[in-house]
């Protein structure tokens, strides 16, 4: 969990009126912010698992259908038609110091498991020159974060400004969900040392493409009605539900320069997106003062524009003995391009029906990310793979190791990591499994998050 201070909101709707007046009760609700957004920002997801093995240095590589994801340039080196399936898992280990006073917040361990990538690629001849098509199904980015925080809070009178209430909240926030895209693909050989090629990113609403985020608050205290100091509880509910519509296009080159070292370079071209956005609030506040628990709802939906960032990178592969690889990538993002269009303003009716009274409690990083606070970050991958060659079947071993930086609420958040994997290829079969360990800290105003992910990834190919 990644944290930063943000504005929760108290909603009145009613007067806290002398007890001759007390038919107008007192409905105390919790909302958040028009941007609630998600506790993390947004993961870059790495496609298949042999790319993974080699710490995703894959750029000048780009030899299996992935390709699409990686650099379309490489498709053209795909001799026969092929299927791939990649299966993905993980674990995110969240240790929490916490910098904030009166303010608790747990350590966090989410996980879970998708399909990663899925492909059709078939390969042919035009005059001589070899051409490739394939069909992709790529998840690029994961959303997964959550939160549980206990913190002090402040009720404010709006016409006064005083201070009528206090108490404590129980914060408990699920994040969940990521984006894929469909990407058809083709690569055409130029001549036969270069090569281009273009994946056309078709990011549908649908099969839940987004993100959403569920909270509940807890919350208990005391509050003036009248001139009596009355205790009080509530719970609140607030569910939020992104989907996500766009198209975008990742092209590459790759060239062969000689016998050793191959160049490739990729683009990813920046575009905005099409969000729709779901939001309910729920409520029910008790006075102990022998009234009866007050209910209140809360619903919208619209329609949001969300700017996707620029991304480009470039890979140098050498192959210095037929068994022995080694790849460099170096490739670079415009997170500060990155932004969720939060324009939405409470209507004539929500600003009659409510006064918004305010307090603060620790949320993710993700609300700066989408503000474009976050810094433009470059990442460094160096891989390797040798190829065990037997007379029926081959077993690859390949490592890596990678610098991954993130933005942060507070400047860039720094990532390292490395990778292993191995796999075997009989016949037309081949299997692949990778694992992949990063770590990092993310800083923030309420606390420092030291972060341990582990990855696993497997793959099937097989070649018809």
């Amino acid at each position: 969990m990644r944290v930063r201070r943000m504005q929760l909101c108290f909603i009145l709707l009613g007067l806290i009126m002398p007890s001759g007046l007390q038919a107008q009760t007192l409905p105390i609700g919790l909302s958040l912010p028009r941007a609630l957004n998600f506790a993390t920002s947004p993961t870059p997801v790495g496609s298949g698992a042999r790319a993974q093995g080699q710490a995703v240095a894959f750029i000048a590589v780009a030899d299996d259908a992935t390709a699409a994801s990686h650099n379309p340039g490489g498709l053209v080196q795909l001799e026969r038609p092929e299927i791939s399936i990649v299966g993905s898992s993980f674990i995110r280990v969240e240790r929490q110091d916490v910098n904030l006073p009166d303010t608790l917040i747990a350590n966090q361990t989410p996980d879970g498991f998708n399909l990663n990538y899925f492909s059709l690629a078939f390969p042919f001849r035009v005059r001589q020159r070899n051409v490739v098509v394939s069909l992709n199904y790529q998840r690029l980015f994961d959303f997964r974060g959550a939160t549980d925080t206990v913190t002090g809070f402040r009720i404010l009178d709006p016409d006064t400004g005083f201070v009528s209430g206090a108490g404590s909240h129980d914060v408990s926030s699920d994040q969940s969900g990521g984006l894929f895209s469909i990407s058809p693909a083709v690569a055409v050989q130029i001549s036969p040392t270069f090569s281009i090629g273009v994946a056309l990113n078709i990011w549908p609403d649908l099969f839940d493409n987004g993100w959403e985020q569920d909270v509940t608050i807890r919350s208990s205290g005391l509050v003036f009605s009248g001139n009596n100091l009355v205790p009080f509880t509530s719970t609140g509910t607030i569910k939020e539900d992104f989907s996500f519509e766009g198209v975008n296009v990742t092209a590459g080159f790759l060239w062969t320069i000689n016998s050793v070292f191959t160049l490739g370079g990729v683009f990813r071209s920046p575009f905005t997106a099409d969000v729709t956005r779901t939001n309910e609030t729920q409520l029910e506040l008790t006075l102990q003062n022998g009234t009866a628990p007050v209910n209140a709802v809360c619903r919208f939906r619209d329609k949001l524009d969300m700017d996707m960032p620029m991304a480009y990178g470039l890979g140098l592969a050498a192959r210095l003995t037929t068994e022995l690889r080694l790849a460099l990538d170096i490739s670079r993002v415009h997170w500060s391009d990155f932004r969720l269009d939060d324009a939405r303003q409470p209507s004539a009716l929500e600003q009659a029906e409510c006064a918004v009274l305010s307090v603060t409690t620790p949320v993710g990083k993700g609300p700066a990310i989408l503000n474009g606070e976050g810094d433009d970050t470059t990442s460094v991958r160096l891989g390797a793979e040798y190829l065990w060659v037997r007379p029926k079947y081959v077993i690859p071993l390949r490592a890596g190791a990678f610098y991954d930086p993130e933005p942060g609420a507070m400047g860039t958040d720094h990532f390292f990591g490395f990778s292993l994997g191995s796999g075997i290829a009989v016949k037309s079969l081949i299997v692949d499994v990778a694992y992949t360990f990063r770590a990092g800290t993310v800083a923030t105003v309420a606390t420092d998050t030291t972060i341990h992910q582990h990855n696993i990834l497997a793959s099937v190919i097989y070649h018809f």
